[in-house]
C-alpha cells in the first residue's frame, strides 16, 4: 500500500492501531482523508492485517452525510487496493451516526430488550413534544379537569403566564415554554425529570437583619430605612410566609445611602444579602407553584413517551440511554460487542457529549486501546444539540497524561499518543494568518490553546480578481434594521466588484450566523444584479414562492377569497398580471346600458365580457383558461394534481429554468410546496378547505429550503454556518455572527453532574397592600424583585465577588446567576468557534462584516458589549489600534502589512464619538433601501433615470404587480352590487349576536403627511384640504376613530405625543363636539403615561392597524359567520428575534366604570379569540391580546395618574 504521499503526522495516524489515539485535525487538514487511509491500511498485509475484515472496524461520524462520505471513500480505496471482496461489503460495515449504531444495537437485541424490532427513529421531536404539551395544559385548563390539577395550576399562573406578554426580565417565560424546555431537558438525562434537581429555597432572614442592624445609628435616614426593614422582617417572621407576605417584606426593604458610618461596602454587602435572601424567601414561599410546575411537567414527559409508544418510536435520546443501558445491565449484550471492535474511530469528537463517550467505552476494549478520535476543539458549534466541548479537551488531557514519559504504566492500558494535523489544504496563507489574527489566544485572540494553521505550498490559488484576501467593514450608528441594510448592501457591492473583475459568482458565499435578514442580504445580491440562491435556515415558508403557492391553494379552496388567494396569486410569477390586467378584470360591462361598473376579480376571472379599451388581454386570457379549468375540476379531481397542472400550465417552470441556478432553487421549493399539499390531501381527503388550513400549519413549522445548490452554478449563495461545515468556497463573507443575547428568563437551568439544575423565579406578582394601607402594583413588586438578582444599570446587587461571603452553599440565588453567567459565557465561547468555522470555510478572500448601535445623549458612542459581542475584540485585532490599544475605527485598511486602502471601510449612519475622536455620518439608506455614501442627499440624490441599472436575471415576464395606473379608457363607471363574500370581521358578528361593537367610525383613511419624515416637518400638518367632512358632527363613533387615528399617527412617526395641530386636524376631520373633544384629549394624556403603553413601546416591532384577511376559525361559535376572516388590528407588537410571540392593543373608547371584571371578559373574550387565531394561523405561537378602555381608570389601581382599564387574554 503507497503511503507516501501522507505527511508525517497523518502517517503516524494511519499506522498507529495498538493504542489509543487522539488527534486534533485543525479545519481543512485532510483528516477524512486520513481516517480513510488508516482503515484500509488496518486491513492491508502490510499492517499484519491489523483487522480481518471490514466489520472489526467501528467508525462514528456526526451526521449521516459524512458517514456516506466516508464509506464510499473506504470502498473506492479498496477497490484501488484490489480488496474487491471487502469492498463489497462496505454497505454492511459499521460506519454510521452514534445514532445509527444504537440503532443497530437495539434492533440486534430487540427481544432481550422487550422493545419493538421494527421500532422507528423519530429525527424530528418538535411535533411530538409540543403535542404532548398540548395534550397536558389542555387536561389542566379543561372545565372539568381534576380540582387538585386546576387547582395547582393556578398556583403557577400567579408566577408565569400561560402564553408570553411583553416586558422585561421573564417576559418570554410561560408556563407552556417552561413545560416545554423541561421536556427538552429531561429528553436528555438518562433518569429524566427524576435527574432534574428544581432548586427550593428557605424562608431565613437573620442574615439580612443582621445587615440592617448594621445600618442603625449610621444617619436618620438609614436607620429608618433599616428600622422600617426590620419591622418587615419581624411581621414576616410572624405570617404565614405566603407569597403576599414575601412581597410586603420586599417592598419594605430599601438601600440607605452610603456614608462614613456605613460606607459603600457595606451598602454593597447589604444589597448582597437582600438579593440571596429575597430569593429564598420567594422560592421559600412558592412551593405550591414550584410543585405545580414539576408535576406538570412530569406529566407531560408520561404524556410524551406514551406519544412515542403510540407509533413504537425511539427518538435520538432514546436510542443512546437504552444502548447505553443494554450494554451497562445485559452482560450478554455487552459480551457480544466487548472484543468485537478491533478498531473504534470516532470523526467530529468536539461534538459529542459524555453519554456518548461512556457508551463507546463498552465497545473499545481494556484500556480504551482501540479508540481514535478525531476532531477540532475550535469547531465545536452544536451546544444547542447538547454537544460538550469541555468532553473533547477532557479525552485530549487523559491520553496526553498517558503519553507523557512520565506516567506510570497501567496493566492493559497502553500509553496513548496525541497527534496534531495542522498543515491545512483548503487555504491561502493571508486568509490562515486572518484567522489566526482574530483567534490565537497567545497573542491577545479570542481561543485560548489556538491551533494554528499552516498553508500546504502545493495548494491550487483560484483568485482571479486583482483584490485583497483579507477585507472587513463596520457599520456604526441607525437602528438595527438600517445597519443590517447597510452591511447587505456593502458586501454586495465588494462581490459585484469581484464580479467584475472576474471572479466567478458561483464561488462566493454569504455565511450567517442566523438567518432572520438573509432575505435583505439576499435582496441586495439582487440588486446588484448578482444571483442568489437562499441555501439553508428556516426561511422556507416566507420565500416569496412558497407564498404564491399557499395563495393557489387559498384560490382553488375559496375563489372568493380574493385577499389571500386570487389577487396575490395573479400578481404572483406565476401569472404576472399587472395594474392593467386587474383593471379588466375588475370592471363590469352593462352590455345594454353601456354603463361600467365593479365586479370582484373571481367573477372577472369567469367571466368573458370586458370593458372596451381592456379586450382581449393576452395575460388575462391565459389566466382565465388555466384557473376556469381548475376550479371545474375541484372537488372531483385530486386536489393537489390540480394545483400542480396550474403551475404547469402557466408556464411559471419554462420561465423559472430560464433564470438559471436561481431559478432552479425557486423551482425546488415550488416542488416542495406542492409535495406538501399533496401529504396534506393524503390526510385529510380531498376536502378543499382542510387541505388550506392543514397547509398553513405545514407552513407556520420550521422548513428548511427545497434545494441547496452545488457550487460552480453561477449563483452566490447565503447560508447558515452551521450548514456550511464541512463546504469550501474561493470567496466567503461573514455577517451577523459576532453577538448572543442574554438570557431574560424567569427560569435557569443547565447541565450539572449527575443530572440537571433548574432555578424557576417568578416571571410576575400579585399586588400587595403594605402594612401602611398603602397598595403596591405587581409591577412594582416585579421590580424590586428584579434587583435582587439584576440591579440597576449594570450595577448588580449579587456581584459575583460577593457570592462565596454571602450565599450558603448550592444557594439558589448563586445556583441562578452561575447558570445565567455560564450560559452566556459558553454561548459568547461558541459564537466565536462559528465566526472560526465560518472563516476557514474560505479558500481565497474573506470579508469581515460587523456594526454596533450608537448610544443615545449627551455623549453619543458605539454600544460595544464584550460580555455579549465579539465585534469590539475582533476591531481591536485587525485594525491599527492607539496607544490605549483602542482600534482606529477611521482606519481605510488593515493591520496587516499588505493591507490596501479600501481593504477595510468604516460606514457610519450617525455622528458618534470613539475615545476622544469625534466621527460624523458619512453615509445614509434612501428611500429604496440604497447605500448612499458622503454628502450625498438619502432622498433623490440621484433621480431614475441617472441612476445605473444593475443588469438583472434574464425574465421577459414581470415577477410583481407594477404600481403604475394606464391610459384612459374612456369608460364610465356605475354601482352595482358586491357578491356575497365567504367571510366575517369582529363587527359583523358583534352586530349578529347584539353585542358591543368596537366605538369606531367606518373605515376611513386619515391623510399622512408624507413629509413626516422630513427634517423640516414633524409630520403634525394637515391642511384644510386634506380635511372632508367624513362624518356628520356629533356623530358618536367620531370619538372612537379620531383616538384610534392619532394612536396610529404616534406609532408610524415614532412620536411621544400628539402635536396640537394634530389632535385640532383631527378634530376637525372627525367634526368632534366639544364634548368629544375633551374626553378625546383625556383619553390620548391616559394612554400616553399608562404602563401599559410603555410596555408595548418595549417591543422591537410596533405596527399600526395592521390588516389581515386569512382562513377562519375553526371554533364553531365563529366559524358559521363564514370561511375567512378580515379586519385590522390596532397595534401589533412583535420580535423578529422570536417571532413565536406576539402583543395585540386594542383600543376602546366609551364604556361605564359599571362593568365587572367577569363581564368584560365575557364581554371581549370573541374579538380576541378572532385575533389570536389569524395571528395562530400567521405562525405565532403565543399570542396576548389587551383590550385598553382608554376612558375608564383601573379601579384596582391607586395611582396617579390612573392607569386604564385593561382586558388581557392569552392564547
Amino acid at each position: 500500500m503507497d503511503l507516501s504521499t501522507l505527511m508525517p503526522q497523518q502517517l503516524q495516524i494511519v499506522k498507529t492501531l495498538d493504542r489509543p489515539l487522539f488527534v486534533s485535525a485543525g479545519a481543512g487538514s485532510g483528516k477524512t482523508f486520513t481516517l480513510t487511509r488508516r482503515i484500509v491500511y488496518a486491513l492491508s498485509p502490510e499492517s499484519g492485517p491489523f483487522v480481518e475484515h471490514l466489520d472489526q472496524v467501528l467508525a462514528i461520524t456526526f451526521t449521516k452525510d459524512a458517514a456516506a462520505e466516508i464509506r464510499d471513500r473506504v470502498r473506492r480505496a479498496l477497490i484501488d487496493e484490489g480488496m474487491d471482496e471487502e469492498a463489497l461489503t462496505v454497505d454492511d460495515a459499521w460506519i454510521s451516526t452514534i445514532h445509527g449504531m444504537c440503532s443497530r444495537i437495539l434492533r440486534a437485541h430487540a427481544l432481550e430488550l422487550g422493545i419493538d424490532p421494527e421500532f422507528t427513529v423519530l429525527t424530528d421531536t418538535d411535533e411530538l413534544m409540543d403535542q404532548a404539551v398540548e395534550h397536558v395544559l389542555g387536561r389542566a385548563t379543561a372545565p372539568d379537569a381534576a380540582p387538585e390539577l386546576a387547582a395547582s395550576l393556578k398556583a403557577l399562573y400567579a408566577w408565569y403566564p400561560m402564553a408570553g406578554e411583553g416586558g422585561s426580565f421573564g417576559g418570554g417565560t410561560t408556563i407552556k415554554g417552561l413545560v416545554r424546555d423541561l421536556l427538552e431537558l429531561s429528553s436528555q438525562l438518562p433518569g429524566g425529570m427524576d435527574d432534574a434537581r428544581v432548586a427550593r429555597g428557605q424562608a431565613d432572614t437573620s442574615a439580612l437583619a443582621d445587615a440592617y442592624r448594621a445600618a442603625l445609628g449610621a444617619s436618620k435616614a438609614a436607620t429608618e430605612k433599616a428600622q422600617t426593614a426590620l419591622d418587615a422582617i419581624d411581621a414576616f417572621e410572624a405570617s404565614g410566609k405566603t407569597m403576599e407576605d414575601a412581597a410586603r417584606l420586599m417592598m419594605s426593604c430599601t438601600m440607605p445611602r452610603a456614608s462614613k458610618a456605613f460606607p459603600k461596602e457595606q451598602v454593597e454587602l447589604l444589597k448582597a444579602e437582600a438579593a440571596d435572601a429575597f430569593i429564598n424567601i420567594v422560592l421559600a414561599c412558592g412551593g405550591p407553584a414550584l410543585d405545580a410546575l414539576v408535576g406538570l411537567a412530569r406529566s407531560v414527559e408520561a404524556e410524551y413517551r406514551a406519544l412515542k409508544a403510540a407509533q413504537s418510536a425511539l427518538d435520538n435520546n432514546d436510542l443512546l440511554r437504552m444502548a447505553y443501558e443494554a450494554l451497562r445491565d445485559y452482560p450478554a449484550i455487552r459480551a457480544a460487542y466487548e472484543g468485537r471492535f478491533k478498531m473504534v474511530m470516532i470523526d467530529e469528537f468536539q461534538d459529542t457529549d459524555q453519554m456518548q463517550v461512556d457508551l463507546i467505552r463498552y465497545l473499545t476494549g481494556a484500556g480504551e486501546r482501540a479508540l481514535c478520535t478525531v476532531g477540532d476543539a475550535q469547531q465545536s458549534i452544536y451546544r444547542f444539540r447538547g454537544a460538550e466541548v469541555e468532553v473533547f479537551r477532557r479525552q485530549e488531557r487523559k491520553v496526553g497524561s498517558s503519553a507523557a514519559p512520565e506516567a506510570t504504566a497501567v496493566a492493559d492500558a497502553p500509553a496513548g499518543e496525541l497527534v496534531k494535523l495542522v498543515r491545512n489544504f483548503r487555504s491561502h496563507d493571508e486568509v490562515l494568518r486572518y484567522v489566526a489574527r482574530v483567534f490565537d489566544g497567545d497573542d491577545g485572540g479570542l481561543m485560548q490553546g489556538f491551533l494554528d494553521l499552516e498553508a500546504s505550498d502545493g495548494r491550487k490559488d483560484t483568485l482571479v480578481a486583482d483584490a485583497s484576501r483579507r477585507q472587513a467593514l463596520f457599520v456604526a450608528g441607525g437602528s438595527t434594521q438600517e445597519r443590517t441594510q447597510a452591511k447587505a448592501r456593502a458586501i454586495a457591492e465588494r462581490f459585484r466588484a469581484l464580479a467584475d473583475a472576474g471572479q466567478p459568482q458561483g464561488g462566493m458565499v454569504l455565511l450567517l450566523g442566523r438567518m432572520t435578514n438573509a432575505d435583505v442580504y439576499a435582496q441586495a445580491f439582487r440588486d446588484q444584479g448578482l444571483d442568489c440562491v437562499i441555501a439553508g435556515g428556516s426561511v422556507f415558508a416566507q420565500a416569496a414562492e412558497v407564498q404564491t403557492v399557499r395563495a393557489l391553494v387559498c384560490a382553488l379552496a375559496n375563489p372568493a377569497d380574493t385577499a389571500q388567494g386570487l389577487m396575490p396569486l395573479l400578481a404572483s410569477p406565476m401569472f404576472a398580471l399587472g395594474v392593467q390586467e386587474f383593471l379588466a378584470l375588475a370592471t363590469k360591462l352593462d352590455s345594454e346600458t353601456g354603463e361600467t361598473s365593479r365586479r370582484n376579480i373571481d367573477v372577472g376571472i369567469m367571466s368573458d365580457s370586458d370593458v372596451p379599451g381592456l379586450q382581449d388581454l393576452p395575460l388575462v386570457t391565459r389566466a382565465r383558461e388555466v384557473l376556469r379549468y381548475a376550479l371545474r375540476r375541484v372537488g372531483r379531481d385530486s386536489f393537489a394534481a390540480i394545483a400542480h397542472d396550474v403551475v404547469n400550465a402557466s408556464g411559471w417552470f419554462v420561465r423559472l429554468a430560464q433564470r438559471g441556478p436561481e431559478g432552479k432553487a425557486i423551482a425546488a421549493n415550488v416542488l416542495k410546496a406542492l409535495d406538501a399539499v399533496a401529504e396534506e390531501e393524503a390526510e385529510f381527503g380531498n376536502s378543499p378547505r382542510s387541505i388550506a388550513l392543514a397547509f398553513d400549519r405545514f407552513l407556520a413549522g420550521k422548513e428548511a429550503p427545497g434545494a441547496l445548490n452545488e457550487e460552480g452554478d453561477g449563483a452566490v449563495r447565503i447560508m447558515t454556518v452551521h450548514a456550511s461545515k464541512g463546504l469550501e468556497y474561493p470567496v466567503v463573507a461573514v455577517a451577523e455572527c459576532f453577538g448572543v443575547r442574554k438570557s431574560s428568563g424567569a427560569a435557569q437551568m443547565g447541565r450539572v453532574e449527575g443530572g440537571a439544575q433548574v432555578v424557576a423565579l417568578p416571571a410576575r406578582f400579585d399586588g400587595v397592600k403594605l402594612a401602611d394601607g398603602t397598595f403596591v402594583k405587581g409591577d412594582d413588586v416585579k421590580k424590586q424583585f428584579e434587583h435582587a438578582f439584576k440591579g440597576k444599570g449594570t450595577s448588580l446587587w449579587l456581584p459575583p465577588e460577593l457570592m462565596e461571603d454571602v450565599c450558603a452553599t448550592g444557594s439558589p440565588a448563586e445556583a441562578f446567576a452561575r447558570l445565567r453567567n455560564d450560559d452566556l459565557r459558553l454561548s459568547l465561547e461558541e459564537r466565536a468557534r462559528l465566526l472560526y468555522v465560518a472563516m476557514t470555510r474560505a479558500r481565497e478572500l474573506v470579508i469581515l462584516a460587523m456594526d454596533a448601535g450608537v448610544s443615545r445623549g449627551k455623549v453619543t458612542a458605539p454600544t460595544f458589549d464584550v460580555e455579549t459581542d465579539l465585534t469590539y475584540d475582533v476591531l481591536r485585532r485587525i485594525l491599527p489600534t492607539d496607544a490605549l490599544d483602542m482600534p482606529q475605527l477611521d482606519a481605510d485598511r488593515l493591520v496587516f502589512d499588505n493591507s490596501q486602502p479600501g481593504d477595510y471601510e468604516l460606514i457610519s449612519l450617525s455622528d458618534f464619538t470613539f475615545g476622544e475622536q469625534a466621527f460624523e455620518a458619512n453615509a445614509s439608506l434612501d428611500a429604496e433601501g440604497r447605500l448612499v455614501r458622503g454628502d450625498a442627499e438619502a432622498e433623490g440624490a440621484d433621480t431614475a433615470a441617472d441612476r445605473p441599472v444593475a443588469p438583472g436575471p434574464a425574465d421577459p415576464s414581470p415577477d410583481a404587480l407594477e404600481l403604475a395606473y394606464p391610459q384612459a379608457a374612456g369608460v364610465r363607471m356605475g354601482i352595482c352590487p358586491f357578491p356575497v363574500r365567504d367571510s366575517y370581521s369582529y363587527s359583523s358578528i358583534a352586530a349578529a349576536l347584539h353585542a358591543e361593537a368596537e366605538d369606531r367610525a367606518a373605515e376611513t383613511r386619515v391623510p399622512m403627511d408624507e413629509a413626516g419624515d422630513d427634517a423640516e416637518s414633524d409630520g403634525s400638518e394637515m391642511t384644510d384640504a386634506d380635511v372632508a367632512a367624513v362624518e356628520p358632527a356629533g356623530n358618536p363613533m367620531a370619538l372612537g376613530s379620531a383616538f384610534h387615528a392619532a394612536c396610529q399617527w404616534l406609532i408610524e412617526m415614532g412620536a411621544d405625543a400628539l402635536p396640537a395641530e394634530r389632535a385640532d386636524a383631527l378634530a376637525r376631520l372627525w367634526h368632534l363636539t366639544p364634548e368629544q373633544r375633551q374626553r378625546f384629549d383625556a383619553a390620548l394624556d391616559r394612554w400616553l403615561k399608562s404602563s401599559v403603553r410603555a410596555e408595548l413601546l418595549a417591543w422591537p416591532c410596533i405596527r399600526a392597524e395592521v390588516p389581515f384577511f386569512s382562513l377562519g376559525c375553526e371554533d364553531k361559535d365563529i366559524a358559521r359567520y363564514g370561511a375567512y376572516a378580515e379586519g385590522a388590528i390596532d397595534a401589533l407588537a412583535t420580535d423578529p428575534a422570536d417571532p413565536s410571540r406576539a402583543l395585540v392593543i386594542d383600543y376602546k373608547t366609551g364604556g361605564t366604570p359599571d362593568e365587572t371584571p367577569g363581564q368584560l371578559l365575557e364581554k371581549h373574550a370573541l374579538q380576541a379569540r378572532v385575533y389570536a387565531d389569524v395571528l395562530h394561523k400567521a405562525g405565532v405561537e403565543t399570542v396576548t391580546v389587551k383590550f385598553v378602555r382608554v376612558e375608564q381608570a383601573d379601579p384596582t389601581l391607586f395611582v396617579k395618574p390612573a392607569e386604564p382599564q385593561v382586558v388581557t387574554y392569552n392564547f
